[in-house]
């Protein structure tokens, strides 16, 4: 007698599947920071380390990408029957050129991006980078050929000094149509000229700082914010607002 029988498996999901769209899709991954835990399938567990690198500037060394070297186990070597050479034999000279060329690939030129595109958000600016040839690094480099300045670019200050030490063109899209143009034409060309690093408020507080300070106050106004990533404009001029009439208030009362 046959006899059916449903057994619950237990499966899991993407969570920023999830979060985007509701959708269901196999985790794969899983990324730990601090006490959360996120699971990822492949797509996302790719453009999340994406962000960590371009966050970080890539700071993985060499060492740290190779994947540990397992210890070959002691193999007697079997006979080898011996070939007479060719009568053509290659010079040394010319064996080395060849082999030079093949473990030097022509390098990728990559961009510095500081700053906030207008009409793109943080990865479809660097989306379009990369559909064009270039990779998105976070401190320059000898690849490192440009400098796109965004919106609060100037706040950026070791993107600024990199650009400046290195001599690295600055291409500033604060303008309207700018980016999208560039990447239309397949086009991206410095020239324009490089800001100075944002200085800390007269309060001597620093960026981070003073984010931190913007999101508690953001929170108990009834503003959204994320938890980590770039403020939204919005919500930093209504802290500016609050905080500069405040300021004349208690000037106006002294």
């Amino acid at each position: 007698m046959r006899k059916t029988v449903l057994v619950p498996t237990l499966k899991t999901y993407c969570d920023a599947h999830i979060a985007r769209d509701g959708s269901e899709e196999d985790a794969t991954d899983t990324l730990t920071l601090g006490d959360r835990t996120w699971d990822l399938c492949l797509e996302h567990s790719i453009r999340f380390g994406r962000y960590l690198m371009d966050a970080m500037g890539d700071g993985l060394t060499d060492v740290d990408r190779s994947e540990p070297a397992s210890v070959p186990a002691t193999v007697e070597p079997e006979p080898v029957a011996v070939v007479e050479p060719s009568p053509v034999v290659e010079s040394e000279s010319d064996a080395e050129d060849v082999s030079e060329a093949a473990a030097e690939p022509e390098p990728v030129p990559s961009v510095m991006l500081a700053g906030q595109v207008p009409g793109y958000d943080w990865q479809s600016a660097r989306d379009a980078l990369r559909n064009a040839g270039y990779e998105v690094v976070g401190r320059a480099d000898d690849s490192t050929v440009l400098l796109i300045l965004g919106e609060g670019g100037e706040r950026n200050g070791h993107k600024l000094r990199d650009a400046r030490e290195r001599s690295i063109p600055c291409m500033d899209v604060r303008a309207p149509g700018r980016f999208k143009s560039a990447v239309l034409s397949g086009e991206f060309t410095g020239g324009d000229p490089l800001p100075e690093p944002a200085k800390v408020d007269g309060s001597g507080t620093s960026e981070r700082e003073r984010n931190k300070a913007i999101r508690r106050w953001a929170r108990a106004n009834g503003y959204y914010v994320p938890e980590r990533g770039r403020l939204p404009i919005h919500v930093r001029q209504a802290y500016e607002v609050t905080h500069r009439d405040s300021s004349e208030g208690k000037a106006r009362a002294a």
